[in-house]
Formats: structure tokens, C-alpha cells, sequence
């Protein structure tokens, strides 16, 4: 498989992940240390979304580790902001989160580096 089609997989792994971690915890409840953090921490990791979560940050690696085994790290670091890009725009999407403009821009902005990072090589 080719590395850049590894590389998005990680990074679309990755992204659906942070998604899934906050459908977790808005079903459980905000995460706090308390005397019974064990307990909570074993709750919400055993949450199906977050669990899920984890597992596709698990095939995020996987995937990660397979691009890199492949290319050069100089090539492949720049592709994980895309998970910014990703996690906003699904955060808008799916969470209905408001999103200012300027940080549209900003991801204009990632998007443009990662485009020239990837041609220059």
C-alpha cells in the first residue's frame, strides 16, 4: 500500500477517534479526579464510544507505523494536522460546535503547508 494512502487512513483513524471520545464523554459525564478516579477512568474507557475510540487510535498506529516503514518521517509528520482539520470540521458537523472564522482559516492554512511539504519531496 502506498504511504500516503496509509498516511490518510492513520490520520482519518485518528480524527474519528477524538470524535468518538467526545461522544463518550458527553454520555458519561465531564471527567474529574476524584477519590474514585479509578473507577471512573475504568467506566469511561469501557464506554463504547470512547472504547472504540481507542481501538481506531489503535489501527491509527498501526497504519502510522506501516507509512513510516515506507517514507521518510520529514514527509509523514506534516499529514497528522490534518487530524485538525478533521476533528473541527466533524466537531461542526456532528456536535453542531460553533466554529469562528478565522480558525477556517487556519485550517486553509494547514491544509496549504501540508499540500507544499508534500510536493516538495
Amino acid at each position: 500500500m502506498r504511504p500516503i494512502l496509509l498516511l490518510l487512513l492513520s490520520v482519518f483513524s485518528a480524527s474519528a477517534g477524538q470524535v468518538l471520545f467526545k461522544k463518550g464523554v458527553l454520555i458519561t459525564g465531564e471527567v474529574t479526579l476524584r477519590s474514585s478516579v479509578i473507577g471512573d477512568l475504568l467506566r469511561l474507557v469501557f464506554q463504547p464510544a470512547v472504547f472504540s475510540g481507542l481501538i481506531l487510535y489503535v489501527i491509527s498506529t498501526i497504519l502510522w507505523l506501516m507509512a513510516l516503514s515506507k517514507t521518510t518521517l520529514s514527509f509523514a509528520y506534516p499529514f497528522t494536522a490534518l487530524t485538525f482539520a478533521l476533528v473541527m470540521l466533524s466537531s461542526k458537523v456532528i456536535f453542531f460546535e460553533h466554529i469562528p472564522t478565522l480558525r477556517y482559516f487556519g485550517i486553509v492554512l494547514i491544509c496549504l503547508g501540508i499540500f507544499l511539504s508534500a510536493i516538495a519531496d
